[in-house]
């Protein structure tokens, strides 16, 4: 519009002049935008923390260190965030923080083994390894076409009589749900062979390992069930990918499971709502801190393909947006920044631990304005 006046608001009251710094060098690389230098208020502070970390389960160890140090020297829990590009990026801090008792809540509310989709998975590996699991066989039973809550009940009634009918001759599980197969209705007949079909597999292939166990359910009639059920069912897709990763660091099942466990026995969310613990760190989505701001905040899984996310940065403009969404990170925290990565980690399609390559928008801050933290020598217990 001819005669329109452009007015910058470049004075920033939140942040150290050290992460305005890292946040002016973040963005300088975008070309659509309306270009401004952020300008400090603040006295100087620490330079932003560049960590490298060996894998996944190393960088979980070392936020959570941090963290209980910062506690320790008087930095309060509540003003601290971890945050990330997806939320399957948290997947290992989660449990760390849950194996440690350090109190965190989620942004989006539940917790990553608490979705649906992965507790659907789940399911079937309880059954696999404990056949007298009713929440298991119901949860199952229940995504078949034609079966309603009181179908279910009655089949559990026939499937658990079955197996103890067999005593020391005991059926397999694939055996047994066809012995009752009679008892299911006529809608879920083909459903029903189906899941006799794909818990037989399961049984058969148990030495190897929980993850390709997870990828059998998905790739037995899951995915079909997930594309017709959720819009989503894309990132469904790739959280349970990542899962199989993931459980692929367990030498059995059970151990997997026993993990899982962890995360999922907790109180409920509701529970969580009404009396949340008054100091826990907030782990959330980078989306979803948008306008909050954290004394503390550190920012993890910067690897080229999961931040900029591989998908994104296909669409027109979708580097430029991931850039942006990277600014919002770096520019909610006000005194300490940690930016963090690690060298090796499952990626879907690559069939396990994959070397990773830094994010590009690390490449893109000046070297002088991070310290890099060599963590080589990083005990994480102290």
């Amino acid at each position: 519009h001819d005669g329109t006046q452009e007015f910058k608001i470049e004075t920033n009251y939140r942040s150290t002049p050290e992460i305005l710094d890292c946040a002016n060098a973040v963005i300088a690389a975008n070309t659509q935008q309306f270009e401004k230098v952020l300008a400090p208020v603040r006295d100087s502070g620490m330079k932003p923390a560049l960590v490298c970390c060996n894998d996944a389960n190393q960088q979980a160890e070392f936020i959570a260190q941090r963290v209980l140090e910062l506690r320790d020297e008087g930095m309060p829990m509540e003003g601290m965030a971890v945050l990330y590009r997806s939320h399957f990026h948290a997947l290992e801090l989660q449990l760390e923080f849950t194996r440690r008792n350090i109190p965190f809540v989620l942004t989006s509310g539940i917790r990553f083994f608490e979705q649906a989709h992965v507790k659907d998975v789940a399911a079937y590996l309880k059954l696999l390894t404990n056949p007298g699991d009713e929440l298991a066989f119901k949860r199952i039973v229940l995504m078949l076409p034609g079966i309603g809550a009181k179908s279910a009940a009655k089949l559990w009634g026939a499937f658990s009589a079955r197996l103890a009918k067999g005593n020391s001759q005991q059926p397999g599980l694939a055996k047994a749900l066809r012995d009752i197969a009679g008892q299911a209705p006529k809608k879920a007949a083909l459903g029903w062979e189906q899941f006799a079909e794909t818990l037989g597999q399961l049984e058969g292939e148990q030495a190897k390992g929980p993850g390709h166990l997870i990828r059998m359910v998905v790739a037995a009639g899951y995915e079909d069930y997930l594309q017709d059920k959720f819009p989503n069912y894309h990132a469904r897709l790739e959280d349970l990918e990542q899962v199989a990763g993931f459980a692929g660091q367990y030498g059995t099942t059970d151990e997997f499971l026993s993990e899982v466990a962890l995360l999922t026995n907790l109180d409920t969310d509701t529970k969580r709502d009404t009396n949340p613990d008054p100091e826990q760190i907030r782990l959330s989505t980078i989306h979803q801190a948008k306008g909050l701001e954290f004394d503390v905040v550190f920012v993890m899984m910067l690897c080229d393909g999961l931040f900029p996310s591989s998908r994104a940065i296909e669409s027109p403009g979708g580097e430029e947006e991931e850039r942006r969404l990277f600014y919002v990170a770096v520019t909610r925290a006000k005194t300490e920044l940690y930016l963090s990565y690690p060298l090796m980690r499952f990626m879907h399609g690559s069939g396990g631990d994959a070397m990773q390559q830094r994010s590009r928008f690390l490449d893109e801050i000046d070297s002088n304005l991070v310290e890099e933290w060599n963590l080589q020598s990083f005990d994480p217990y102290g």
